[in-house]
């Protein structure tokens, strides 16, 4: 990418040196008219941009050609992750931090947790833990799931159903020591019962038509005419959707770095 780069000047952005790199544009497009400069591609699993630059242009070091055909500015957010890399980063991106709450917090004649702040909802599975002793009624290690009460406040279900149905897990003691709740991720991203992993709703017939979850359930739509869309899901169809670049054709390489070091110089 350094041969790509190397060519522009730098311009004066929030009183810092950059990268100009707007001249790019001018290069793209001279090349929009020609029927023959743009070839449709499609990425295959694992290969990173200068895989595709050897494949195509023998060269890795025309990757920079790849990255100004697709306007990629950041490959490491504009390219297709691997399978392996998609599913560590949708796991990083919806983990959440352990919460951890004096075991005070617990009121058993209510069933409710005081946690400020927690930034549940109703029905995110959550694994519950006790580093003394269990709150009576539940217990340290397995998973339950938030009713939110409030903002600072939840009680916990033993399902999905029940926690959407207001079911509490029925608290018979507070127990000892500190308790913590942390989002129980491979469920989270795994059910279809939870209403929280919920991206949005597409509409069957046409994809590109989406309303929110809210709407599926209560806005009167017939609901066999839409697809609930969960978040690893919606994560994966963007993934793949990276997947369909262009490749400017090979024949005109060495003219578009001539051109491109021509608008450079303007």
């Amino acid at each position: 990418m350094s041969r790509y780069f190397k060519y522009f000047p730098t311009t004066t952005y929030n009183n810092r040196s950059v990268l100009d790199i707007t001249r790019r544009v001018k290069v793209v497009e001279s090349l929009a008219n020609d029927p023959y400069a743009f070839l449709p591609y499609t990425i295959s699993e694992g290969d990173r941009p200068e895989d595709v630059a050897f494949y195509y242009y023998g060269d890795q070091n025309l990757v920079w050609m790849i990255y100004l055909a697709n306007n990629i500015m950041d490959p490491y957010s504009q390219w297709p992750l691997s399978n392996d890399e998609l599913e560590s980063s949708v796991i990083k991106k919806y983990s959440r931090d352990p919460i951890t709450f004096a075991n005070t917090a617990v009121n058993t004649t209510s069933d409710v947790i005081t946690i400020p702040s927690h930034g549940y909802f109703t029905s995110d599975p959550v694994v519950f833990t006790s580093d003394v002793g269990a709150a009576a009624g539940l217990t340290s290690g397995n998973t339950y799931y938030v009713i939110r009460v409030d903002s600072d406040t939840v009680k916990l279900a033993t399902s999905a159903s029940n926690s959407i149905n207001g079911t509490a897990v029925d608290i018979t003691s507070n127990g000892f020591g500190n308790h913590s709740i942390e989002r129980n991720i491979n469920v989270f991203l795994n059910s279809t019962q939870i209403q929280t992993n919920v991206a949005y709703v597409e509409n069957i017939a046409d994809p590109t038509v989406r309303v929110t979850y809210d709407s599926y359930l209560y806005g009167g739509l017939i609901t066999t005419e839409w697809n609930v869309v969960r978040v690893y899901d919606a994560e994966l169809i963007t993934n793949e959707d990276k997947r369909a670049i262009y490749l400017i054709n090979a024949a005109y390489a060495k003219q578009v770095e001539k051109d491109l070091r021509k608008v450079i110089n303007e």
